[in-house]
Order: C-alpha cells, then sequence, then structure tokens
C-alpha cells in the first residue's frame, strides 16, 4: 500500500519504520525543517552532542523505547547514569530519590512520612488493570484521602498546581497513578542524544525506499494520492487539515484541554544547580514548575565545557508568558533561580539561551478521559490518527509516541494481509 504519515516525530517515524519494513510505500510529511517532533534537538557551534529543546530521558521501562533503540543497533548507546531527583520547598531543597530520602523530608511530620511512603509503594504494586479503573476519581480528592491533608499541601498540591494550574482539579487519579508506577530511579539517556535515534531512524528509513519530506506540510488534496494516512499531528491541527469531519466528532476531539510546553534553556559556564538533575518546585508563587539541569546527568564536556539547564513551564493558550521574548521570560525566572542558588548572586553569566515552544505538549485528562480518548480509526475512511492525546492514562513522552506508532501501523497492516 502507498502510505502517507503526517508529522515527523516518535510516533510517525515508528510507524514508518514498521510498514516500510512491511515494503508498504510510505511517505512522511513534517512541516518543519528537521524530524522529531517534541523530542527534535539543538546543537550550538563546538559541541559534541546535540540536546533535545525539549528535556527527555527514558525509564528502564520504557520496553517500547528500548525495543526500537536494540532494534536499530544503538544498544550500546543507551546509558543510565546516577541522578539526583528533589523537592524545593519553603528555601530548601531535599532529595527525593529514595523512601531514605523521604523519611528525611522534615516538612512532614514522621508519621506522614511513613504514611507517604506506604501509600506511594501501593500505588506502584497496584497492577494496570485496578489502576486504569481509578479514572472515576479525582487525583486531589483520592491524595487527600489516602496521602494525607500534610502530604498533599506539601508535595502533591503545588505539583499539581505547578503542571495544570487551574485544571489541576480536573485531572483522574487514573494519570496520577500512573506516573507513580512508571518512575524508575534510573533514568536513561542515548549517546549523541535523542538526535542520534532520530538519525538511525531516517537512515533506516532512506534505505527502505521511504520518501520523507521536511518543511513540507502534507494538504487535504494530496489524500487521493494514497491508500492510507496516518496523521500524528495534534487534533486542532488535524481537524483544520480535513474540516469535512463531522462537526459531532470534530467537537469531540476539541472536548480534549492542552496545555503548552514552554522551555527555557540555559547555557552557562556555571552551575546552576549543584548536584541535582530534577528539582520539582514545591513552592507556591514560583513562576515555573521544574529545573531541569542536562549537565548533571551528562557530563558538560559533551556541550564545549558549558552546563545546560532548562527551566520548565506548562501553560495555558492565553497565558502571558507565551508572548514574551526570551529575555523578558529570563529576567522573570532569575530572582527565583536566585533563591535557589544564593550564589547566583555573584557569579553568574549566560553564554547563550533559547527559548522552545512545544504546543499541545500536555493533555488534560478529565474524569473517565477513556470515554471520550479518541481511536486510531476515524469518520474519514482511510484516515487514522495517533497523537498526544491517545497516550493515556500514560503521561506524554517519546516510549509512547513509539508505541502508538507501532500500534497504529500494525493495525492498517493487519487490514491488508
Amino acid at each position: 500500500m502507498k502510505i502517507a504519515i503526517v508529522g515527523g516525530g516518535f510516533t510517525g517515524l515508528s510507524a514508518a519504520f514498521y510498514l516500510s519494513d512491511k515494503k508498504h510505500q510510505v511517505t512522511i510529511y513534517e512541516k518543519e525543517k528537521y524530524l522529531g517532533g517534541l523530542a527534535a534537538t539543538y546543537k550550538a557551534t563546538g559541541w559534541e552532542w546535540s540536546v533535545e529543546r525539549h528535556y527527555h530521558h527514558w525509564f528502564t521501562n520504557d520496553n517500547a523505547a528500548l525495543s526500537l533503540i536494540n532494534k536499530l543497533g544503538l544498544s550500546e548507546k543507551i546509558i543510565f547514569p546516577k541522578t539526583l531527583t528533589a523537592n524545593y520547598y519553603n528555601g530548601q531543597i531535599y532529595p527525593f530519590n529514595s523512601p531514605l530520602q523521604l523519611l528525611a523530608f522534615s516538612p512532614l511530620s514522621f508519621g506522614n512520612r511513613v504514611r507517604t511512603g506506604l501509600v506511594t509503594l501501593a500505588l506502584k504494586l497496584i497492577p494496570s488493570s485496578i489502576g486504569q479503573t481509578l479514572e472515576s476519581q479525582k487525583a486531589t480528592d483520592w491524595i487527600r484521602r489516602y496521602f494525607g491533608e500534610e502530604s498533599y499541601n506539601n508535595i502533591w498540591e503545588p505539583l499539581l498546581e505547578g503542571k495544570f494550574s487551574r485544571y489541576k482539579e480536573e485531572i483522574n487519579m487514573a494519570w496520577f497513578w500512573a506516573r507513580i508506577k512508571k518512575r524508575t530511579l534510573r533514568l536513561g539517556y542515548l549517546e549523541g542524544g535523542y538526535q542520534t535515534l532520530v538519525d538511525a531512524l531516517a537512515h533506516k528509513l532512506e534505505k527502505a525506499g521511504c520518501t520523507v519530506f521536511t518543511g513540507k506540510s502534507f494538504e487535504n488534496k494530496y489524500r487521493k494520492d494514497f491508500d492510507r494516512v496516518i496523521v500524528t499531528i495534534p487534533s486542532f491541527t488535524f481537524i483544520r487539515m480535513f474540516p469535512q469531519l463531522p462537526e459531532k466528532y470534530k467537537n469531540r476531539l476539541l472536548s480534549v484541554k492542552h496545555l503548552h510546553a514552554l522551555n527555557l534553556l540555559l547555557i552557562t559556564k556555571e552551575r546552576i544547580l549543584d548536584e541535582v538533575y530534577w528539582l520539582n518546585i514545591n513552592e507556591k508563587g514560583f513562576p515555573f514548575l521544574a529545573v531541569v539541569a542536562q549537565t548533571n546527568m551528562i557530563g558538560e564536556n559533551h556541550y564545549g565545557g558549558n552546563h545546560l539547564t532548562w527551566i520548565a513551564n506548562y501553560l495555558p493558550s492565553n497565558h502571558k508568558y507565551l508572548k514574551m521574548t526570551k529575555e523578558e521570560i529570563f529576567d522573570l525566572y532569575l530572582p527565583y533561580l536566585k533563591k535557589i542558588n544564593p550564589r547566583l548572586n555573584s557569579q553568574f553569566s549566560i553564554l547563550n539561551s533559547q527559548l522552545f515552544f512545544g504546543p499541545f505538549a500536555q493533555p488534560i485528562f478529565p474524569l473517565n478521559y477513556s470515554k471520550i480518548k479518541p481511536k486510531f480509526t476515524t469518520p474519514l475512511p482511510n484516515i487514522y490518527i495517533a497523537n498526544m492525546d491517545m497516550v493515556y492514562p500514560w503521561d506524554r513522552g517519546t516510549n509512547y509516541a513509539i508505541e502508538m506508532g507501532e500500534k497504529v501501523a500494525k493495525l492498517i497492516h493487519q487490514q491488508v494481509i
């Protein structure tokens, strides 16, 4: 079959990899001049490795990603360095990697530290068949009931507020369970960055005869040239591409709310965080939700001896930050970075900065989301959709993009064998 794939992120690339292996004629249309989607990369002059425009890593149980890496002969390039996760609360950084570190989290009474640890362990042990049924309950209600008010107020509520802002009360418990269930102590990364995987996929697709267009959007009129079309772009753009979709179906897709990712990448000579890779901001009033120090996971020698740090945000479409320049965003964030690390008052020089925007990056998963979750098939014959709204209950990430690409590709291939 002749198959068009709209979008050159990991969903589209993994679908193309599977289908071209099955001898289908595949054409990819990517409107940007580069492949990778939300995992696309940036590389400054003098760097050995590229870095993702939006921070990325894998867990040790991200089986779809690790399987693809193995198929492409890149297994020797995957690394799982030791990293430190911490919470910033009430002017102090608290390591949060292990049960012992949780027991040392003094903002909670000792009894509530034990309670938080036990409930977290219980969530990790809950099987998927049960965890997904939790979608009928609000995450905020469940956390208050089982973790307790103190744990909710000091740990979970600031994180939910930072991630989802005004939507935090809408998030269902299945999504929260999946976040706890999935997390592993070790985090994985690929030598050279995610660009290594993108390049390997592109090379394989080229050898298989796949046509890849970058800097070119798919148009409705191209539809007649293909037997099947897989659309991996956000639902909002999908609807604009195919205005003939039934109104009821369009309204269902549009009922899914989203936040946009806005990540400021700071390139500095000095470390912004001393040891911590991932710092959650548990203190209210901060204008960002996390600080992620790439060079506390991967050595700065790969980036010209410079330190790389993301300041992370998820924002609704009308948020004022989305209209600000990178200089304005930096000026807004700087006083809060100095609260986290007071040494920045005397020694802090920005060599470069980049501001990256990821539209529709984070879906909002309300109660019983599975009832409105899109399916691969659409009302238009031979048109399929596979995007971030469909990885639920799991959170956004390349592992699930890869898994979803393989699933929709298998569905299409099985229809013709």
